[in-house]
C-alpha cells in the first residue's frame, strides 16, 4: 500500500511559531505593580483565566500502517497482500499553555500491521514503536469545542515478529501531521476524536528465513508511513 510524502517544512515552521508565540505572551504582558493590584480588582473574565496545567492522557483507534514485502522461494517471488486497518494504543503527557490556547507533548505510540502472502501462506507482524514530541494549536481555545491542527517528531522503530528464524528492524527520525476536535468536558477532562499520519523510516530491509517446511525465504520489507483515526481522553491537574 502507497502513501504520499508531503513537504511538512513550511507548514511545521509556521504552527511551532504560532504555539511558541501563545506560550510566550502571557510572559511577554507587563505585570501590575503591587500598589495597582491592590486598588484594582480584576474583573470576573480576567480572574477565570486558566493558567498553564500539565495533563496526561490516554488515546487509540485504528491504523493502517504502509508497508511493501517480498517474499522470494527458490526464485519465485511474491508481493505480500495490501495491509488492513488494526488496532493501537498510545499514552500522552504534556502541558496546556495559559488559557489552553496551545499544547506541548511527548506521545508514545504502538501499531502493530501483518504481512501476509496468500500463495505461500507466509505471515508475519510489523511492529511500530512512535516516540513523538507534539504540539497543537487550539482555534477556539476558550470554547467547550476546539478544533486543533499540530506537528510532531520524534524517533520511531520497526520490527518484525516471525517464525521463520530470522527478522528485520530499523529505525529513525519521523515527522508527522495531526488534526482533530477536542471537547472540554469539564475544568479537568477533555476528550477527542481525530487523524495523525506519520511518515516512517523508508529503509529497504533484506533479511533470510526458513518456513516450516525448510525451505530458505528472502524477505524484502519497506515502510512508508503509518495513518491513525483516534479517540483520546485527557486530563489535567
Amino acid at each position: 500500500m502507497q502513501f504520499r510524502t508531503f513537504s511538512f517544512l513550511p507548514f511545521s515552521s509556521v504552527l511551532l511559531f504560532g504555539c511558541l508565540a501563545s506560550a510566550g505572551s502571557i510572559a511577554a504582558t507587563p505585570q501590575p505593580t503591587a500598589a495597582k493590584a491592590e486598588s484594582v480588582l480584576p474583573s470576573g473574565e480576567e480572574a477565570d483565566k486558566e493558567d498553564s496545567r500539565y495533563f496526561f492522557g490516554l488515546r487509540g483507534g485504528v491504523s493502517l500502517m504502509g508497508l511493501t514485502d517480498t517474499a522470494t522461494i527458490a526464485g519465485v517471488s511474491e508481493s505480500s497482500d495490501d495491509a488492513g486497518a488494526t488496532g493501537f494504543w498510545g499514552v500522552d503527557f504534556g502541558y496546556y499553555t495559559p488559557e489552553g490556547r496551545s499544547r506541548i507533548y511527548y506521545s508514545f505510540e504502538r501499531h502493530v500491521e501483518e504481512s501476509r502472502f496468500p500463495s505461500t501462506g507466509l505471515k508475519f507482524d510489523n511492529i511500530a514503536n512512535l516516540n513523538l514530541l507534539g504540539t497543537d494549536y487550539f482555534f477556539l481555545y476558550n470554547k467547550d469545542f476546539s478544533p486543533y491542527v499540530g506537528l510532531h517528531f520524534g524517533y520511531a522503530s520497526v520490527s518484525s515478529d516471525s517464525s521463520y528464524q530470522g527478522d528485520y528492524k530499523t529505525s529513525g527520525f519521523v515527522i508527522g501531521m495531526q488534526t482533530g476536535l477536542a471537547w472540554r468536558v469539564s475544568t479537568d477532562m477533555t476528550v477527542e476524536a481525530g487523524f495523525r499520519h506519520t511518515v516512517l523510516p523508508s529503509k529497504l530491509k533484506n533479511w533470510q528465513g526458513q518456513d516450516d517446511s525448510g525451505n530458505t525465504v528472502n524477505f524484502e520489507s519497506q515502510q512508508r508511513g503509518v495513518s491513525s483515526l483516534f479517540l483520546a481522553a485527557n486530563y489535567r491537574y
